[in-house]
């Protein structure tokens, strides 16, 4: 008699620990192994009494996040904004793991991109990608509203020498309008 009460004891108290440990039990859901960073929606009415913010200050730099604030062609002040923003949106794009080397040539409200896809990706320059190049763009510079991206080789030395010219370039009018005439080659993707 003292054993079957010793193992409902037992059973008792170790159905009690295992209830236990099971509360504790983690119960966010893993992320999708294809997920991308995507900006959490909000809701209209978690929105509606709260303050404006206020406009980013116009002296911050591109690769800041903040948009630049300049009527120069380009959407720069200077050269060397131009050529930060390039620099750092090549560097964002190049995180893509379809992407070997990103050159990019910013203008206005539009980034001029060439790709050289990896070896591995068999994929092309879908609509996908230009996505994924075009939000990476917009880490840089948030005024980014379209990218003009290829892989074409020729078309992607041309865009690699115009990134070029923004070490030595004149003029920022000088590269927009090379820039331009790229652009008008390849159809802008906009979101």
């Amino acid at each position: 008699m003292k054993k079957s009460w010793f193992l409902l004891l037992l059973m008792i108290l170790t159905a009690a620990l295992l209830a236990g440990c099971a509360s504790n039990a983690d119960t966010l859901a893993s992320p999708t192994p294809g997920a991308t960073n995507q900006m959490p929606m909000v809701s209209p009415m978690t929105t509606e009494n709260m303050e404006a913010s206020p406009t980013p200050d116009s002296s911050m730099t591109p690769a800041g996040s903040a948009a630049p604030a300049s009527s120069a062609p380009g959407g720069y002040a200077t050269l060397e904004e131009a050529k930060k923003a390039s620099e750092a949106m090549g560097e964002a794009i190049e995180r893509l793991t379809e992407v070997d080397e990103a050159y990019v040539v910013p203008m206005n409200h539009t980034a001029l991109v060439g790709l050289e896809l990896d070896d591995q990706y068999q994929g092309e320059v879908d609509e996908r990608l230009k996505k994924m190049v075009l939000a990476r763009v917009q880490t840089v510079d948030k005024n980014i509203t379209g990218v003009a991206v290829t892989a074409e080789k020729l078309m992607v030395l041309e865009i690699e020498a115009l990134e070029k010219l923004l070490d030595g370039a004149g003029s920022l009018s000088d590269l927009s309008d090379k820039a331009a005439e790229q652009v008008k080659k390849i159809v802008v993707f906009t979101e």
